[in-house]
């Protein structure tokens, strides 16, 4: 018999998604799934779409995210071009290629003194991290996807117009408020993006694991607050 997918109504708790995020802090092998999930969250985004970002899809003058990849036939499963959340802009800024890359332990006796201890590979899927971290975390249940379902939940409880959530859901727009705006102004959901800016503090009540710093010290010192 084949297996039920895990249901669409199951949305991760703050308590949640901190232990998830928790279970990743400090491990250099884990850093690309929190750069996911702050990527998931920030856009709401299909997750083989942001498995996809690269540093071509960020414009960091414009304080954008354009997830479009050169050459994409639009289906019914479109992607926004979206403001960049508070939270996110820190794990984009200076990396080039893939955003989402692995991090592999050099074995000891392959090191350099002084040198790299890891070294980075692209990735297809998140899912073999995802899976570790939850069980770790005492998460059940929950998939990658279950991340976008729970901020596209979160923007719903806070209001934020359906025009706005259909853009980030990457839905065909209803509305002709969508239809107008759409692909004129990539900074129309600002409502929404304020929304992510807000689950983003609420986050940190339960986890600083998920901040970015510019340096070590003022990293450390957020995690002491």
């Amino acid at each position: 018999m084949h297996q039920k997918a895990p249901p669409r109504d199951r949305l991760l708790s703050f308590e949640e998604i901190a232990a998830i995020l928790d279970a990743c802090a400090g491990k250099a092998e884990r850093e690309h799934l929190v750069r996911f999930i702050v990527l998931e969250l920030g856009t709401a985004g299909r997750p083989e779409a942001i498995l996809e970002l690269t540093d071509a899809n960020i414009d960091l003058k414009r304080n954008l995210i354009d997830p479009r990849q050169p050459g994409r036939v639009h289906s019914r499963k479109r992607r926004a071009v979206v403001p960049m959340a508070k939270a996110v802009r820190p794990w984009v800024e200076g990396i080039k290629g893939k955003l989402i890359k692995y991090k592999v332990a050099i074995a000891e006796k392959n090191r350099v003194p002084g040198g790299p201890t890891h070294f980075e590979r692209e990735t297809k899927s998140i899912k073999t991290a995802w899976n570790a971290a939850c069980e770790e975390a005492g998460v059940k249940g929950a998939t990658p996807k279950t991340l976008r379902h729970t901020m596209l939940t979160w923007l719903a409880e806070r209001g934020v117009p359906s025009e706005q959530r259909q853009m980030l859901a990457g839905h065909s727009a209803q509305g002709t408020t969508a239809r107008n705006y759409e692909h004129l102004s990539p900074t129309y959901p600002n409502a929404a993006v304020a929304a992510i800016d807000e689950f983003f503090i609420e986050l940190s009540k339960h986890t600083k694991a998920h901040l970015r710093y510019a340096s070590d010290t003022e990293h450390k010192q957020a995690l002491a607050a």
